[in-house]
């Protein structure tokens, strides 16, 4: 990539959104501000929070005007008022983004030093639409090493054609970002994963870049877990997604055997029942929609 001022990488706009992040928002922001290279702009939109995570952005935004911060906060970006807040925020940042080239992470992230140089690198290859980034899960007690182990794709295992990544760490040209008219706007879960299929289907470059890392916080514990593996299946099922994969979920549902032979039994099957009871939820609510 051109660097300006060996600093800033040319034509790219980072965005995120955020939501009653204050216990997380300045770790986060802090690893913005150790990269090694940083984005023309960075496009934080907030939906309203009511912790004061808006107010610590604003701070740290004039505390470190080279990060070149812009912040929004609009309640409509909120779970009150949008049936997508996530999408719609996201959207609405790219929207607002003068750049060619964007990236994207989530606010509860901290970003490894050279995340944003090698999420756009790849583009240096004019072949390249879309880039596929990784993440690791922060594992800070017991339950969250056996979710991760458990869970959690392993990079020497993934195979990166077929990989769908997380916006927790994505790039993509702002033109494929029009041309699948953005992230899809219909449900609170999923959009990104859907967003993937959206961009695959339209016949867009996928480039896997294993070395730009976002770590994030794996569920503290199992109750936790559940709730958002509920949360990833309504996605699923909202969206009418990886559907064998849920048909195998309801065999092993009724006849748990794999689960007892692989032990953990209870962590396993609480987990992927909730990631079940979701998937059944969203279909629910696309036949309501």
């Amino acid at each position: 990539m051109e660097f300006i001022n060996n600093k800033y990488i040319k034509n790219v706009s980072l965005i995120t959104v955020v939501y009653n992040e204050a216990d997380n928002i300045t770790n986060f922001l802090q690893s913005y501000f150790e990269q090694e290279f940083y984005a023309e702009e960075f496009i934080v939109i907030d939906g309203g929070s009511e912790d004061g995570t808006f107010e610590i952005l604003k701070k740290y935004a004039e505390s470190n005007p080279d990060l070149k911060l812009k912040i929004t906060s609009e309640v409509r970006f909120s779970k009150s008022y949008s049936d997508s807040p996530i999408a719609d925020a996201r959207n609405a940042a790219i929207e607002l983004a003068r750049c060619d080239y964007i990236a994207v992470t989530d606010a509860g992230c901290l970003l490894d030093k050279s995340w944003l140089y090698e999420i756009v690198k790849p583009f240096e290859e004019n072949t390249v639409d879309v880039v596929s980034g990784w993440y690791e899960a922060i594992r800070d007690n017991e339950f969250q090493r056996k979710f991760a182990d458990i869970f959690l794709p392993k990079k020497d295992e993934t195979n990166s054609l077929d990989f769908l990544p997380s916006s927790r760490s994505i790039a993509f040209k702002k033109s494929c970002w029009k041309a699948v008219n953005g992230y899809p706007y219909k449900c609170h879960y999923g959009e990104d994963t859907m967003f993937d299929i959206m961009l695959k289907e339209k016949g867009f470059m996928f480039y896997f870049a294993p070395k730009a890392v976002a770590y994030w916080h794996a569920p503290a514990n199992l109750k936790d877990a559940c709730r958002k593996y509920y949360n990833y299946g309504t996605g699923d099922g909202y969206y009418k997604l990886h559907k064998m994969y849920y048909l195998k979920l309801i065999f092993h549902a009724l006849i748990p055997v794999k689960y007892l032979m692989t032990g953990d039994f209870v962590i396993r099957y609480s987990i992927y029942f909730s990631l079940l009871r979701g998937y059944f939820t969203g279909i629910v609510e696309r036949i309501k929609s």
